[in-house]
């Protein structure tokens, strides 16, 4: 069980890598340099782009609580990820980021074989 963010991170990373082992997996870090807000974590998986944004839920805290740490900036981006046609959302667990992943792969999926 992660005890900070590093650590859901991690895991939401080590569990994407077992299940899509040739996921593109990009980990952002703050800095001057980089665009302020963009998520924690970008993904290309299967032609899907997801960006998630990665936060703790402390121990006796809300589910809404932990999201509603998501800064306006990170907000922003993760609207402009909706979208663009992306998939984009926060998150607190490794089963959650699978979870909007896989959504995100099968609609990509289901929206290929339309074209």
């Amino acid at each position: 069980m992660p005890t900070n963010e590093a650590g859901v991170v991690a895991s939401i990373v080590k569990a994407v890598r077992k299940e899509w082992p040739s996921a593109w997996i990009f980990k952002t870090v703050g800095n001057p340099w980089q665009m302020p807000g963009v998520p924690d974590l970008l993904f290309c998986i299967e032609g899907a782009f997801i960006g998630l944004e990665v936060k703790f839920q402390r121990p006796g805290e809300s589910d809404a609580a932990a999201r509603g740490r998501a800064t306006q900036q990170q907000q922003h981006h993760i609207k402009k990820i909706n979208k663009a046609g992306g998939k984009a959302a926060v998150v607190l667990s490794a089963e959650e980021a699978l979870r909007v992943i896989r959504v995100a792969v099968e609609e990509r999926n289901n929206g290929a074989q339309h074209h």
